[in-house]
């Protein structure tokens, strides 16, 4: 009899510490889970991106990161507009918002584009 109960005993705690293990387990990959919802993080990462467009409000212009190399992100917008000035390209209230009608500057992709457009023509 005490051998009977004694393997009770012992399925009994089998039975409560390992569903509620597995409980805290399923409990834990359900917050994962959420937290990478929350943050829009994927877990796959694609290390090559061929072509990615972008349509900006302010210019209509397509932005290409193919166009862009790596050095391109150490310049300074000074040093992109000294190379437009260079190039003969109008960096200065160069753009007309139709919103308001006001002239505005090219910001940093604008140049970058009008710089690769020169390059791509000579």
């Amino acid at each position: 009899m005490e051998l009977a109960q004694y393997m009770l005993t012992g399925l009994l705690y089998i039975l409560i510490y390992g569903f509620s293990t597995l409980f805290i387990f399923q409990f834990l990959l359900e917050i994962s889970v959420a937290f990478e919802k929350h943050c829009n993080c994927t877990t796959s990462i694609k290390p090559t991106v061929s072509k990615i467009e972008n349509l900006t409000d302010k210019s209509k212009l397509r932005i290409s990161n193919k166009n862009q190399g790596s050095t391109n992100k150490h310049i300074t917008v000074e040093q992109l507009r000294k190379r437009c000035s260079e190039a003969g390209i109008k960096w200065s209230y160069a753009i007309q918002v139709s919103k308001t009608g006001k002239k505005r500057h090219l910001n940093r992709e604008e140049m970058l584009i009008a710089l690769n457009k020169m390059k791509q023509s000579a």
